[in-house]
This record gives structure tokens, C-alpha cells and sequence, in this order.
């Protein structure tokens, strides 16, 4: 360090210097370590007090009071799917950490079995609420010894290109079956399946949560135009944003089971639907 510089430095520059690391810092371990802070320290950290007035990249607009356990410490918007607990183990509602339309990030209090000792209870179980999402492998219909995948890559997949099925969220109000329809029908420009086969409901992770994945098979496919969606909001639709870029791909069932087999779809729930699928055909 240059110790002139650093003599150099005004009285006035040192705490604001030390806020701005202090509040970078908060957000890191409420972020990443999931540590909960009480929503009047962090108000106070991002708004900076009697800092320079230039605050957090976070606006303290979303940071909320805390007084309602049904509310977040920080939101990013509102979470309206569903919300879990397991019977038995969770006590009490827990506390949301941070939100988004997405998920909601929970600090549950759980016990490991009914019977466990309070001396043995968890009071920082880091549970993560997500949308309920469908999975489908679909019948190419224009031959039906083929199957439609596309190749894509995705922000998590570290620049790698993957295999994957059509997936998506179910939205509020919608069940699950219907949620394949509409996404087929969007995704593969008009496509219309008459028949689903499900294949399970399976929880993403069993520890965390993260949502269920429901897994189908769609069969007798025809291209016959869009359904109507009308009814459905497209400012409330969770799924619309989304970073993906894709190209369809027709494979044969030999190609399919090979491209599973090798490993080509990336994510586990994919071919965990397309190993099920397989099962079935």
C-alpha cells in the first residue's frame, strides 16, 4: 500500500470506504451462506445512514420490515407458487430470506424425525420454494418412429451444449397436464399432442426442495395450430423470461437412446424424463 496515498485520505472517505465493503460483504453471506440478519441492520446498511446518500445497487424499497412472518427480508417481487413443509419436521412457518416471482428462499426450523430431541433441532434449514415444473418428451409428428429434442445451452451449463425436452413452469392456477399442453403447443410452434403419459412427479432436490418435476410423454402429435392462451396474463406468467437459445432436433429412437445413454442431456431432470420415457416405448 502506498502510505502516502493512504495519509492522504480524508477522515470523510474511511467510513464510507468501510460501509460500502461492510454492505457488500451483508449481501454476500445473506446470499450465499444464507445467514439472517435482522431487516432494521440491513435497512440501515444499504440505506447508508449518514453515508454519502448513493446507497446499495439494491433499493432499501425492497427491503421489508420483517414483522410478518408471511414476508421476505429482501423482494425482488412477488413468489406466488407453491409453498412447503413437511409434516411433522417443520416447525413453525420459517422465515423468507428473499423472494422473487421465481422462488422464495426459507430459514425453516426443522427436526430430523418426529421423535428428535429439541436439543437436535436445526434452526438454519435454508429451504428454497420454486414453481412446480413439467418435463415432456414429444412424439415428432411428422413420423412417429421420431422424437423432437432440441440442442441448446443454458446460463448453468458452463458453456456446454445439451440435449434437453420441452420444460417449463406450471403457472398459478394451472395443473400440471395442462401446463404440457401449453408448453409443447409454444415451444414446438403450434404442435398439439393428444395423448399425455405421465411418468411421475419427482422432487428436485430432497434436502432443499427447489420445486417437483412432473415427467410425461407425449404422444399422437399433430401440427394443427395454437392453442388459446388468452385467458392467461402475460404480465403475471412466470416463465416467460427465459435465456435460452435452442434448435429442434428429430431423432430416431436408436439416436435417442444412444443420445441418453452418452450422457447428451445435461440436466438430470431431462433424462430423468427421457430414461422414463424410454422405459415406456
Amino acid at each position: 500500500i502506498d502510505m502516502q496515498y493512504k495519509r492522504r485520505m480524508s477522515k470523510a472517505q474511511t467510513p464510507n470506504m468501510c460501509r460500502a465493503v461492510g454492505t457488500i460483504l451483508l449481501l454476500s453471506a445473506m446470499y450465499l451462506l444464507g445467514v439472517y440478519y435482522s431487516s432494521s441492520t440491513i435497512t440501515g446498511q444499504i440505506a447508508g445512514g449518514e453515508g454519502n446518500g448513493k446507497g446499495s445497487s439494491i433499493p432499501s424499497s425492497m427491503i421489508r420490515s420483517g414483522k410478518s412472518s408471511s414476508e421476505c427480508m429482501v423482494s425482488f417481487g412477488q413468489y406466488n407458487g407453491h409453498r412447503y413443509k413437511s409434516p411433522g419436521q417443520t416447525i413453525g412457518d420459517g422465515k423468507c430470506l428473499v423472494e422473487s416471482k421465481w422462488m422464495r428462499v426459507m430459514q425453516h426450523v426443522v427436526k430430523l424425525t418426529p421423535t428428535t430431541p429439541s436439543s437436535q433441532i436445526i434452526e438454519d434449514w435454508l429451504f428454497i420454494d420454486y414453481h412446480d415444473r413439467i418435463n415432456v418428451l414429444v412424439n415428432d409428428p411428422a413420423d412417429s418412429s421420431r422424437f423432437l429434442v432440441f440442442k441448446q445451452s443454458k446460463y448453468s451449463l458452463e458453456g456446454r451444449e445439451s440435449l434437453a425436452v420441452i420444460g417449463g413452469i406450471i403457472e398459478p392456477g394451472e395443473e400440471a397436464e395442462e401446463a404440457a399442453k401449453r408448453e409443447v403447443n409454444e415451444e414446438m410452434d403450434g404442435v398439439i399432442c393428444n395423448e399425455f403419459v405421465p411418468l411421475g412427479r419427482f422432487r428436485t432436490d430432497v434436502n432443499r426442495g427447489i420445486g417437483w418435476v412432473n415427467s410425461f410423454l407425449a404422444m399422437n402429435c399433430e401440427k394443427s395450430g395454437k392453442l388459446d392462451t388468452s385467458s392467461m396474463d402475460a404480465a403475471d406468467e412466470v416463465g416467460k423470461p427465459d435465456t435460452e437459445n435452442q434448435d429442434l432436433v428429430s431423432l430416431s429412437l436408436d439416436e435417442l437412446k444412444k443420445s441418453a445413454k452418452d450422457g447428451r442431456f445435461l440436466e438430470v431432470q431431462w433424462s430423468n424424463t427421457v430414461a422414463l420415457a424410454l422405459l415406456h416405448l
